[in-house]
């Protein structure tokens, strides 16, 4: 695979559907902060990206439940988690989500369900992005989660990995930094073309924050 370095903008446009303005007002008191934060206001598009031969399974089990990007909404989250949904809007630049502080694969974490605007169907709130890093304390607006979310079922690396694992699933890897791993695949039937993006930061060759995100458009 040929590495290549994404434009500030166009990465996160087209693999996250919705770039957060630094300066976006607020539906609520609470900003979106970590790792998505970093991801959606842009500050991820200029590190190394690399394409994915296949696209990722699009099924996360997250405790009891399981997670597809533009199916699962963040209503279905709310009813399995509890929490408070959060917003922050700027004419059609939205974002919805849920935060919790949990410990994942035994690691103090936090955990992030995000609907992005139009690609999240709008007032459907189709989940669009899952994000988390581990932290001993929690963000702003991370309520602490339930004690049965320790768990979660991957269908890439997650927190408990490293370089070797990243390395040996998509051919490259970094041991410090942040890398992305990307797929376009379609149009299926309908016309519809599915877009995938991986984001990994890794410190001293461990996984400390993940990010998925998947959007389909025609």
């Amino acid at each position: 695979m040929n590495a290549a370095r994404v434009t500030t903008m166009c990465a996160i446009a087209i693999m996250a559907g919705l770039q957060l303005p630094a300066n976006l007002a607020h539906a609520d008191d609470v900003k979106l902060s970590g790792f998505p934060s970093l991801i959606l206001s842009g500050g991820t598009a200029k590190s190394t990206s690399y394409s994915m031969p296949k696209p990722f399974e699009n099924l996360i089990k997250a405790d009891t439940l399981d997670v597809r990007f533009g199916q699962t909404t963040l209503d279905q989250v709310q009813k399995e988690f509890g929490g408070e949904i959060r917003k922050r809007a700027e004419g059609p630049a939205s974002a919805n989500w849920l935060c919790y502080q949990v410990a994942l694969d035994g690691h103090a974490s936090n955990l992030w369900f995000i609907s992005n605007g139009e690609a999240g169907g709008g007032s459907k709130r189709l989940l669009t992005m899952v994000s988390a890093e581990e932290s001993d304390t929690a963000r702003s607006g991370c309520s602490q989660g339930p004690e049965t979310l320790t768990m979660w079922v991957l269908p890439v690396p997650g927190l408990k990995d490293g370089a070797p694992q990243l390395q040996k699933t998509f051919g490259e890897s970094v041991d410090d930094g942040i890398i992305r791993y990307s797929n376009e695949h379609g149009p299926d039937a309908n016309g519809v073309i599915t877009l995938q993006a991986l984001v990994y930061r890794l410190k001293g060759g461990e996984i400390d924050g993940i990010s998925f995100s998947q959007i389909a458009a025609k």
